[in-house]
């Protein structure tokens, strides 16, 4: 009888709060049990594990459990709240390896075990351990008055086409309305006031990239990337992201498409979560073929230790498109921070 009224109506929700957070912010494991029926839960154990990566304090015994062990006791028609601390030590994806909930009753004799699980993953960016110097954070364009006083064109909103003006980019001619004309017509589109910034990020330290592998420099480097990545999205950017490494084999460099939209930032935030620290190109060839789709005013910000003179080209070709291009060297700024 208790082993079938036992979880009849008992409910489990596992949550991390906040579910994306960087390395040293505090974290919480939120678990909410209800007994929604009238029969109490004299004995309720809870036991949560925790994958490699996170640590259920600062300084845990090493023999002890990586997780959480818990024991209560819920009254009918009630729901007891836990929030259990959670301490990230290193950037990643980490899903929880289980949340067990055992029921028994007054005298223990009959367990029954409920298993939970979250819905969305813990994201985990790193923080970059060499601060950002006040001399190149006044070169970057986060909060200053250009994105609210000037419009720009949002290419995603088409608005017509108008006579070709020297000048304007060949890649927003529209080729079949010019046939029809006769004469050039350039592409016109919607005016905004969010200005694009793409993030060049090379975790490669210098070409050829299998040749310079260094997988400290490329953490400091995506480190200082999702840094200038949350700047940019609070200052009201439309904020992009391309690497020279996959999250995927097989399936081409990472890219993040340019947009100001809440899926944008979480798909930019889990991809600098989730991206390997291993380059698999050089970043030149990458930016050579993104660069070709990005408007004027676009503001590229190319963080690379070393940049190869193929890489150094392609920021001087997007200079002469129009493009505003900045670079940060993190392997520049720790070798000064040493010295």
């Amino acid at each position: 009888l208790w082993a079938r009224a036992a979880l009849r109506g008992v409910s489990v929700e596992v949550s991390f709060e906040p579910s994306r957070a960087f390395v040293g912010e505090d974290v919480t494991l939120r678990v909410r049990i209800a007994n929604d029926k009238r029969l109490p839960l004299p004995i309720v154990r809870l036991l949560v594990r925790y994958p490699f990566g996170l640590l259920p304090d600062a300084d845990p015994d090493p023999t002890a459990l990586r997780g959480h062990r818990r024991r209560l006791s819920i009254a009918g028609r009630s729901e007891v709240e836990l929030r259990l601390p959670v301490v990230v030590t290193t950037r990643g994806e980490y899903w929880l390896e289980g949340v067990d909930v055992v029921v028994s009753d007054p005298f223990d004799l009959v367990p029954v075990r409920l298993e939970a699980t979250t819905d969305r993953p813990l994201l985990v960016m790193p923080e970059p351990r060499i601060g950002i110097p006040l001399r190149i954070a006044r070169r970057l364009p986060f909060g200053s008055p250009a994105p609210s006083a000037q419009l720009f064109e949002d290419r995603e909103h088409f608005a017509g086409v108008r006579d070709y003006e020297p000048g304007d980019p060949m890649h927003h001619v529209h080729w079949r309305l010019s046939a029809h004309a006769g004469k050039l017509q350039t592409k016109r589109y919607e005016p905004t006031r969010s200005a694009e910034v793409l993030f060049a990020l090379d975790v490669a330290n210098g070409e050829p990239f299998w040749h310079a592998v260094d997988p400290d420099t490329a953490e400091e480097s995506i480190g200082w990337t999702s840094y200038l990545a949350r700047q940019a999205i609070h200052a009201g950017w439309r904020t992009g992201l391309v690497a020279n490494t996959h999250l995927r084999r097989g399936r081409g460099p990472l890219r993040v498409r340019t947009s100001d939209s809440a899926g944008n930032e979480a798909v930019l935030f889990a991809a600098l979560a989730r991206m390997p620290n291993q380059p698999t190109s050089d970043l030149g060839p990458v930016l050579r073929e993104v660069g070709r789709r990005l408007v004027r005013r676009t503001t590229v910000i190319v963080v690379s230790p070393r940049p190869g003179p193929a890489l150094s080209h392609e920021m001087e070709v997007l200079r002469r498109r129009g493009c505003d291009v900045i670079h940060l060297s993190p392997l520049e700024e720790s070798r000064k921070a040493a010295s």
